[in-house]
């Protein structure tokens, strides 16, 4: 297949999916960076050309599929302008910062029938995949926890992408960078309709204007409590914890690739399967087969906006100290 990426200097295309792509035996015809100073960002990645002009990029090398990134603040436009060019695409999450910015592309993208996969890819972890596949046995679900918990946020700097410093740009700090991955397992796994959502922050760990920690509470439409903490606390790597509990099971532990299920009726069984370290892969080559196939995402342009609205309440909440109905 053929594959042009569109905001090549953003740092999941480095650390993620160039390598993914070149596994998967796909031709990376075209780099595409349109921020002005980050094209040298993107040199050497792939023996390919490379674009600062996205229209050129297109018109020439005509590509089966994008893969586009862009500062959170950009990616709505972006997304709407391959949306009406009828250009099958993935992006990364957030996918923008307003939800009802980006709520119009993906009615265009439903009604013209375009492609659009957003990289949810906690949705890959093995228990995630374990429970979505049984989800009629779990029962009324009565709790649901996700912590995801970073370093220092001064590596987006080393990395090129200050923009992620910047909450006119990213939106927020962790909030819209790991947020996403917390609220969509709540939609996906536990309720439809997030009700009220209430969170807080700090600021002053690391100085810079982006929040340090971002801790949110929702409330789903059948009374399910969902927690998420997201943070760059750790003095290095990464801190995951994931655990769920409903009418007939409880889960929990901070391995989502190797996880013990205990079922109310004396049961347990153990989850193996994808890791922290396989999800980028295992979203990379799920989403090119559904492509070739005909087949849906997993997750498309409508969860990001679902997921969106609620993180827009999140940030609303945090700002003003008050629980907002969503």
């Amino acid at each position: 297949m053929r594959i042009a990426i569109l905001g090549a200097s953003h740092w999941h295309v480095r650390l993620m999916y160039v390598e993914a792509l070149q596994e998967l035996g796909h031709d990376i015809v075209a780099l595409g960076e349109c921020q002005p100073g980050k094209l040298e960002l993107v040199a050497g990645l792939a023996d390919c050309p490379v674009y600062a002009d996205y229209d050129q990029l297109l018109a020439e090398q005509q590509p089966d599929f994008v893969f586009a990134h862009a500062p959170h603040a950009d990616m709505t436009d972006l997304a709407q302008w391959l949306v009406e060019r009828h250009q099958p695409f993935h992006m990364e999450k957030p996918m923008g910062v307003d939800w009802r910015k980006l709520e119009p592309a993906a009615t265009m993208a439903a009604t013209e029938g375009v492609f659009v996969s957003v990289a949810l890819v906690s949705r890959y972890y093995a228990v995630v995949q374990w429970l979505k596949e049984r989800q009629e046995q779990l029962g009324r679900v009565n709790h649901y926890y996700y912590r995801l918990f970073a370093g220092d946020p001064g590596r987006y700097r080393e990395w090129g992408v200050e923009w992620m410093l910047d909450p006119a740009r990213a939106g927020a700090g962790p909030l819209f960078n790991f947020g996403p991955h917390v609220v969509d397992l709540f939609l996906h796994l536990c309720t439809e309709r997030v009700e009220r959502v209430s969170a807080h922050w700090t600021h002053g760990l690391h100085g810079e204007p982006i929040e340090d920690l971002c801790s949110i509470t929702m409330v789903g439409a059948d009374g399910a409590v969902g927690v998420g903490e997201v943070s760059y606390t750790m003095p290095d790597g990464y801190e995951r914890y994931f655990s769920l509990d409903s009418a007939h099971l409880h889960c929990g532990g901070p391995n989502m690739g190797d996880m013990a299920v205990q079922w109310r009726d004396g049961r347990s069984e153990q989850v193996t399967g994808n890791t922290a370290d396989d999800v980028y892969f295992a979203y990379t080559q799920d989403t090119l087969a559904r492509f070739e196939a005909g087949r849906p995402p997993l997750a498309g342009i409508s969860d990001m906006v679902h997921t969106l609205r609620v993180m827009n309440a999140a940030k609303q909440s945090a700002a003003s100290g008050e629980t907002v109905c969503v």
